[in-house]
Parts: C-alpha cells; sequence; structure tokens
C-alpha cells in the first residue's frame, strides 16, 4: 500500500488484466512497473487496485487508429456517484487535478 505517494500509471506502469466477478460485484486491475530507464527502481514492481460493490463495469473498444502499444495502459476511469457537485458521475482523465470532494 502507498500513503502519500502519487504513481503514475499511464507512464510508469503496463496495464497487465483485469479480473471481474458478476457473483462477487468485484473488479480487479492489475498493472506491472515498465522496464523504461525512466521508471525509478524505488517504484512498486506491481500494483492492484481492487473495486468492491460494482454494479456496473463498461469498457469502451479500442481506438483502431491507436498503435497496440498503447493497449498495455488504461487512459480514464470513472465511477457513478449520488452526489448532485458531481452530476452523477466521477472520471479520472489524464492530468486531471483531483478534486478535494471526491471520496
Amino acid at each position: 500500500m502507498q500513503e502519500s505517494h502519487e504513481l503514475d500509471l499511464h507512464n510508469n506502469f503496463d496495464f497487465k488484466d483485469l479480473d471481474y466477478s458478476v457473483e462477487e460485484r468485484s473488479l480487479v486491475l492489475h498493472w506491472q512497473r515498465s522496464n523504461g530507464g525512466w521508471v525509478s527502481f524505488d517504484t512498486p514492481k506491481a500494483l492492484t487496485i481492487e473495486f468492491r460493490g460494482v454494479s456496473e463495469f463498461r469498457f469502451m473498444p479500442r481506438d483502431s487508429e491507436a498503435p497496440f502499444t498503447e493497449d498495455d495502459c488504461i487512459n480514464s476511469f470513472g465511477y457513478w456517484v449520488d452526489e448532485d457537485w458531481a452530476e452523477g458521475v466521477i472520471m479520472v482523465e489524464p492530468k486531471q487535478k483531483p478534486v478535494p470532494e471526491w471520496l
């Protein structure tokens, strides 16, 4: 677990796979540290993010114009919320600054 530390999933990690269970209502995303020379050796070797209580899971088709080398990263993700200020959805986009009210 990383505390008070930001990890660059897009540039420093390669997305490996996901596990989605309808029965358990869970989604687990798996990354592995990239072999790129720009990645610090103190970057964790692997990273897993687990979502529980998942009521809906969707993904968009890949961009056919993007090179297949871009398939090992995630561009953005989000989730539905009951917060009026978020208009029902929080999407995390590349280079987006976190909003203090986010859960």
